[in-house]
């Protein structure tokens, strides 16, 4: 399967477990926020992905320096739009850290699986 729709997978799960977290729970969830940070993390890992592929089949062997390099530009990244996040919506931002690290580690897990298996099949 595709890593696309790896993502995509992990999307539609995350957002049926808010749907029934935000149903059953005696909890008041900001569910476009939190659906709009799911759809960030499936854009930006796709993103990253594709980035860290093509790079593999252009210079294999600088695969492991250029992985580390752009994993740490989006962790830049996702820091500054968490806290961005955290210091407009102060009332709903538990909710969205809760979320958004569940989700980061996640897709992080899935992109170095993924990238583990498209690095062996090169060899």
């Amino acid at each position: 399967m595709k890593y696309p729709v790896k993502a995509l997978v992990v999307y539609f799960v995350a957002m049926g477990i808010l749907a029934i977290v935000n149903e059953t729970m005696d909890i008041e969830l900001n569910t476009l926020h939190l659906s709009i940070c799911g759809l960030f993390m499936f854009g930006t890992s796709i993103a990253v992905h594709l980035f860290t592929i093509k790079a593999s089949h252009q210079r294999p062997q600088l695969f492991p320096p250029y992985f580390m390099a752009i994993t740490g530009i989006k962790m830049l990244v996702y820091i500054v739009a968490l806290g961005v996040y955290v210091f407009a919506y102060q009332s709903e931002a538990i909710p969205m850290v809760v979320m958004f690290l569940t989700l980061y580690v996640t897709y992080t897990i899935l992109e170095v699986i993924s990238a583990l298996k498209v690095l062996k099949n090169q060899k």
